[in-house]
C-alpha cells in the first residue's frame, strides 16, 4: 500500500552514485516529489483543517455522517503528517530512518493504521448512507453518532492488530554492532519466515484491507443508493401523472394553466438534477479513491514477486524506485482531496463551512426538526 521497506527507507547519497542515469532518476524524483508534496500539504492540511472546523460543529456531530467525516479528516491529517518523512528526504536529504529504527517502525505503523482507517471511514460513510435510504424507519435507531463511534473504534482496534507486525524485530536495526546508522529494512537473514510473509503474503493482505474491500463496499452501496433514488423518483413521477389524470374538471384545468403544473414539473426537474449531482459526486469519490490507491498496491505486489526471485534486481535499477515514489505521491493526493470532494460539492456542507469561518448563523430551515431531518437525510445528496 504505502510502503515497500526497501523503497521507503533506502538512503542513497547523491555523492556515492557513480553512473549518470541513476543520478538523474534520483534527482528527478527528489524535485518532482518536493513539488508534489508541497502542493499536497498546502491544499491537504488547509482542506482537512477546514473539515475539522466544519464537522466538529454541534450540528454536524449530531448525526453519524458527520462523525465519519470528522474522523476521516483526523485520519487524513495524521496520514499526511507521516508522509513528511518522505518530504524531508526529497527536499532536504534528511533521512530520519538513519537515526532510529524504533521511530521508523512507529511511523510506518501509524501510517498504515490511519491510511487504512481513512479508507474504512469512507466505506463506513457509504454504508451509513445506504442504511438511511434503504431502511429509513430503522435508521433513526441504527445510524446514530454513538454507533458510528463504536464502528470506527472497532475499525481502529482491528487495524492496529493487523498492522502490529511492524514492531517485529524482523524490521529495522538500531545503531550498534559495528553500525554507525540505524535502518528500517527487513532482517532477511535472521528472520527468513517473516521476510517471506512481509514480501509475499502481506502485500496481498494490505491491498485487500486498504483498497479492494473498502472500494467494493463503496461501489455496492453507491450503486444501490442510485437504484433506490431512481426507483423513488419513478414512483414520484407516476404519482404525479396519476394525480394529473384525475383533474378533469374545468377548475382543475384552469389551476393547471395558472401555474400548478409548472411547479410540479419544476419539482421533478429539481429531483432529477439532485440525482445527477449525487451520482456524479459518488462516482467521482470512488474513481479518485481507486485511481490514487490502486496503482501503488498493484505495483508493490508485482514488484515484490520480482524482488523475491532476484533481490538485487531493484537495487540495480534506479527507474523502479522512481516509479514507486511517483505512485506513492499520487496515493497521498487522496488524503488531501477528501474535503474538496465531500464538502465543497454539497450545499449543506458549504453552508456549515461558511458559518464556521465567518461565525455567522446560517439557517437551513425555519423549523429545527425539519432542519435536522434535512441534514440527516440529504447529507451528500446536493
Amino acid at each position: 500500500m504505502a510502503d515497500s521497506s526497501y523503497y521507503l527507507n533506502q538512503t542513497v547519497p547523491v555523492s556515492s552514485i557513480q553512473t549518470t542515469t541513476p543520478m538523474n532518476y534520483i534527482l528527478l524524483g527528489n524535485r518532482i516529489g518536493t513539488i508534489i508534496y508541497s502542493i499536497i500539504y498546502i491544499l491537504g492540511f488547509l482542506g482537512n483543517t477546514f473539515a475539522l472546523m466544519t464537522f466538529s460543529s454541534r450540528c454536524m456531530r449530531q448525526n453519524s455522517s458527520g462523525i465519519f467525516l470528522l474522523i476521516l479528516s483526523i485520519s487524513d491529517i495524521i496520514a499526511l503528517v507521516t508522509s513528511i518523512w518522505f518530504y524531508l528526504s526529497d527536499a532536504f536529504a534528511i533521512n530520519l530512518q538513519n537515526y532510529s529504527a524504533l521511530a521508523c517502525r512507529l511511523r510506518t505503523f501509524l501510517a498504515y493504521v490511519f491510511m487504512d482507517l481513512s479508507s474504512w471511514c469512507v466505506a463506513g460513510l457509504a454504508f451509513d448512507r445506504y442504511i438511511r435510504i434503504r431502511l429509513p424507519m430503522y435508521s433513526k435507531n441504527v445510524c446514530t453518532p454513538r454507533n458510528a463511534l463504536i464502528m470506527i473504534l472497532i475499525f481502529f482496534l482491528l487495524l492496529c492488530g493487523i498492522n502490529g507486525h511492524y514492531f517485529s524485530p524482523g524490521i529495522g536495526q538500531e545503531r550498534g554492532e559495528n553500525r554507525t546508522t540505524a535502518h528500517c529494512l527487513e532482517n532477511r537473514k535472521k528472520y527468513p519466515n517473516y521476510y517471506y510473509f512481509y514480501k509475499i503474503i502481506w502485500p496481498k493482505i494490505d491491498m485487500i484491507i486498504f483498497c479492494f474491500l473498502p472500494a467494493c463496499i463503496m461501489i455496492l452501496c453507491n450503486v444501490n443508493i442510485i437504484y433506490l433514488h431512481k426507483k423513488r423518483l419513478h414512483n414520484f413521477e407516476n404519482l404525479n401523472n396519476y394525480r394529473l389524470k384525475k383533474r378533469s374538471t374545468q377548475i382543475n384545468i384552469q389551476q393547471t394553466l395558472n401555474g400548478i403544473l409548472p411547479v410540479q414539473n419544476a419539482s421533478i426537474i429539481r429531483r432529477r438534477t439532485m440525482e445527477r449531482q449525487m451520482s456524479l459526486m459518488m462516482a467521482a469519490c470512488v474513481i479518485v479513491f481507486l485511481c490514487t490507491t490502486l496503482p501503488i498496491t498493484i505495483y508493490l505486489i508485482l514488484l515484490e514477486q520480482v524482488i523475491m526471485k532476484n533481490p538485487n534486481f531493484a537495487r540495480n535499477n534506479a527507474f523502479l524506485p522512481f516509479i514507486f515514489r511517483m505512485l506513492r505521491a499520487l496515493m497521498y493526493i487522496h488524503f488531501g482531496s477528501n474535503f474538496y470532494l465531500y464538502c465543497l460539492t454539497s450545499r449543506i456542507f458549504r453552508a456549515e463551512f461558511i458559518q464556521q469561518i465567518t461565525c455567522r448563523k446560517f439557517i437551513v430551515e425555519s423549523n429545527h426538526d425539519q432542519s435536522k431531518h434535512f441534514i440527516l437525510n440529504k447529507l451528500f445528496h446536493l
